[in-house]
């Protein structure tokens, strides 16, 4: 039984637009995962190196209600900025220090104490808590004074 050739063409018209609005719906839902990421990193605040080379950041984030605060801090070249994750919006830059903890409740501070050493205070992070600790970052120390607890 050959198909009539108008309703041939209304059937390619349907499966062109129905393509059509599966691409569409597609590329709408990459660019909001993008904009609107479901965990993302929250700058807190930034310090630049005495030589100006360097960028020490401290970036905080909550994935749920339920979920504990995480805070980080990490060291990157001054000229880039932080880079985030396409869909999940976290800081993609080498962490130093993270902790189980908000950054104001763990009281953390940056200072360049030299143009290549950086010394992270934390007057309340208990051990328990410190997720990361790294001595240095590239050609940059860093030195913590932590809570005694």
């Amino acid at each position: 039984m050959a198909m009539d050739p108008f309703a041939r063409k209304m059937w390619r018209a349907g499966l062109g637009f129905a393509g059509g609005m599966l691409v569409l719906f597609l590329a709408l839902t990459v660019v909001y995962f993008h904009v609107r990421p479901s965990c993302p990193d929250k700058l807190i605040s930034e310090i630049t190196s005495p030589d100006t080379r360097w960028t020490a950041s401290i970036l905080q984030r909550r994935c749920g209600e339920e979920s504990p605060f995480i805070t980080s801090v990490s060291i990157r070249e001054r000229v880039s900025g932080v880079k985030r994750g396409f869909f999940s919006g976290q800081a993609l830059n080498p962490t130093v220090f993270m902790v189980e903890q908000d950054a104001v409740g763990a009281g953390i501070r940056l200072d360049w104490t030299a143009p290549d050493r950086v010394t992270i205070t934390c007057r309340n992070c208990p051990a328990g808590y410190i997720r990361r600790q790294d001595d240095r970052s590239g050609p940059v120390s860093i030195a913590y004074q932590l809570s005694p607890r």
